[in-house]
């Protein structure tokens, strides 16, 4: 059985910003089935943008507790495998540091997309075809354009986003298929009316592609879009979020879904690197990095045999599963950075292998 973690919230001070926003101007119920790109009106809204240490750098070392032996009431992974995808494998994945203007960007170019596509693609028999990448903004209303290791992807703006969903609904969701919604970039918060009892709520911030403005998605939102043809049909939801205040997007657990997020709900998300646009390398998030990069593509969150037959453990890292990737994550990011603490909220029977 999967364990249950009582998960301690602790208020820290977090700089944020208040701007004029796409519905920031005052307060109302969300209408149902409208989608994501009808903006909730909001007041109160901030935007809370990831942070960098420079005195930090990169890390040296790793620390000494091994992976899966973190607070939270255990590690996340049982060791044991639930049940796998029968059906087909989709996924969007969204990831900004360039934003409209220059005041938000957070690197010059968006790594963590770039690695959960990899990941995606060689180790956990994810087609392209069938997966959504948003990156970064380019050139409002501009054709898909191709990103250094020559993979198509799109602009991440609300427009992009609303049409992958529905374009995964178009394709016809059955019972068994596996959806991932993966988000690098900035957080927010406010007071918003999306359908649930909390005074303030968090979301993830993107753009219009048409104004320029920026843009947040209330967890309310995705919630009830992911409630409507998706949720209905299957259960089978992983949901990723590298922002800061990452663990009020908690309204998107439900049974089957396991939810990553990279902080508590008051925390902010730490930046891993900048990037290097003389040399190519983009920019990462510390959650993603350790989540993704390290615990995914370089195998290091490793720590059960799950004896996949079709697969035996022949290539590093391919049956590291969502809970392990956590775990590894969880283990070094609070040692190392001390005030951001990931969460998840894991309603998947034992273990998920993407």
């Amino acid at each position: 059985m999967k364990k249950q973690f009582s998960i301690l919230v602790v208020s820290i001070a977090i700089v944020g910003l208040t701007l004029s926003l796409v519905g920031a101007t005052s307060v109302s119920k969300a209408a149902p089935n409208e989608g994501l790109s009808k903006p909730i009106p909001a007041t109160d809204v901030k935007i809370i943008k990831k942070v960098f240490l420079p005195e930090k750098g990169e890390p040296k070392g790793k620390p000494a507790t091994p992976p899966g032996k973190e607070k939270n009431g255990g590690p996340a992974a049982t060791g044991d495998l639930g049940t796998s995808a029968t059906g087909t494998k989709y996924a969007i994945v969204i990831g900004i540091c360039n934003y409209p203007g220059t005041s938000h960007d957070i690197c010059w170019s968006d790594g963590d997309s770039l690695n959960m596509y990899k990941a995606l693609t060689t180790l956990y028999g994810y087609s392209p075809e069938n997966i959504y990448l948003l990156r970064d903004m380019v050139s409002l209303n501009t054709e898909p354009y191709y990103d250094p290791e020559g993979v198509t992807d799109s602009p991440a703006s609300i427009q992009k986003i609303e049409g992958a969903i529905s374009q995964i609904e178009g394709k016809g969701i059955m019972e068994g298929d596996e959806i991932v919604f993966f988000f690098s970039g900035h957080g927010a918060d406010g007071i918003a009316r999306d359908n649930d009892k909390e005074v303030r709520d968090e979301g993830v911030v993107t753009y219009d592609e048409q104004t320029g403005e920026l843009y947040v998605i209330w967890d309310g939102q995705l919630r009830d879009r992911f409630s409507e043809t998706i949720g209905k049909k299957t259960t089978r939801i992983v949901f990723v979020f590298d922002t800061c205040l990452a663990g009020g997007m908690n309204d998107v657990a439900a049974d089957g879904r396991v939810v990553n997020m990279a902080t508590e709900e008051t925390q902010v998300a730490y930046v891993y690197s900048k990037g290097d646009s003389a040399t190519g390398e983009p920019g990462e998030g510390v959650f993603s990095h350790f989540f993704v990069n390290e615990g995914m593509l370089q195998g290091l969150a490793d720590v059960y045999k799950h004896g996949i037959d079709d697969r035996n453990d022949a290539t590093l890292g391919e049956d590291v599963v969502v809970e392990e990737a956590f775990d590894y994550a969880n283990v070094i990011i609070p040692t190392i950075w001390k005030r951001q603490d990931p969460v998840i909220s894991d309603k998947f029977e034992n273990d998920l292998l993407l």
